[in-house]
């Protein structure tokens, strides 16, 4: 089980009590329209139906939590409470209540980095970014990334590899076409061209992730790779492509003249699904 722990995250974003003043840290109610985001934040998305329900509680009762900033040129930039400052914006609030920050842009990427991966609510592939940030940007490793957060280093190890993932497959997770399981079952494809096929498998055929990864061995087997040498004709090696495609499954075709059809299944729910498929065709 993850430990819970807060490092460097929300104890350093808002000090508590008094010893808030002390620490260089000062609570004010800033006007809303000097305040931008961080242009680094990791969530690329924010679900507008959250935000308007948001709007709808602070026009009632008001930010009860005030949002971190430092300032910057201009103004102030947002370290942590980006929708609550969003929901403010559309509520019609012209304040909100803020701790003002010590922090260079640097110490507040990586906090508002910490912070949205303690909250748990970024997607697959925006806690990759996020990771990636800390790791690459920030010069952690991945022991002191998962410290931070209270997670196991191989959580952050496992969200890593997601950005090794052909950039299509990346969007059907981010779009939630798949899942994380998904995406940790096609990573065990060695080409970005068979993970793009068994992903666009999974979606049209709402595979589930033990099916994917039944797709996944059957992709990887010493048959499937025999099937891909079986014959040096064109016309064979379309045929067989189209016929992996339109089953789902590795098809490999023996001879031309006079042969066999070798269809692939590595479960019996597999081969209940191929049975099916086949007995449709009029």
């Amino acid at each position: 089980m993850a430990r819970k722990v807060l490092g460097r995250g929300l104890d350093a974003l808002i000090p508590a009590g008094a010893s808030a003043t002390a620490s260089g840290s000062r609570l004010l109610e800033l006007e809303i329209d000097l305040i931008r985001p961080n242009p680094q934040q990791p969530r690329d998305s924010f679900d507008d139906q959250a935000i308007d329900s948001m709007a709808a509680s602070l026009a009632a009762h008001g930010v009860l939590q005030p949002i971190v900033v430092r300032e910057a040129e201009g103004g102030f930039e947002l370290i942590a409470g980006e929708r609550r400052w969003r929901g403010a914006q559309r509520a019609g609030l012209e304040r909100i209540p803020a701790v003002v920050r010590e922090a260079t842009p640097r110490e507040s990427l990586e906090l508002a980095l910490i912070e949205n991966l303690q909250r748990e609510d970024l997607n697959a592939i925006e806690q990759a970014r996020a990771y990636h940030l800390l790791v690459e940007d920030m010069g952690l490793t991945q022991e002191q990334t998962a410290a931070r957060v209270g997670k196991q280093r191989s959580t952050v190890a496992n969200y890593l590899r997601l950005l090794s993932l052909p950039r299509t497959i990346q969007q059907q997770l981010v779009d939630g076409d798949l899942t994380m399981g998904h995406a940790r079952a096609l990573l065990g494809l060695s080409s970005a061209s068979a993970q793009r096929r068994v992903a666009e498998q999974v979606v049209m055929r709402d595979l589930s992730v033990r099916q994917t990864e039944s797709r996944v061995r059957a992709e990887n087997s010493p048959r499937k790779e025999r099937a891909g040498t079986t014959s040096s004709d064109p016309d064979v090696v379309a045929a067989e492509h189209r016929l992996t495609k339109t089953l789902g499954t590795p098809v490999a075709i023996r001879g031309r003249e006079r042969g066999k059809v070798e269809i692939t299944f590595t479960s019996l729910e597999e081969l209940n699904r191929i049975y099916d498929l086949l007995t449709t065709i009029e």
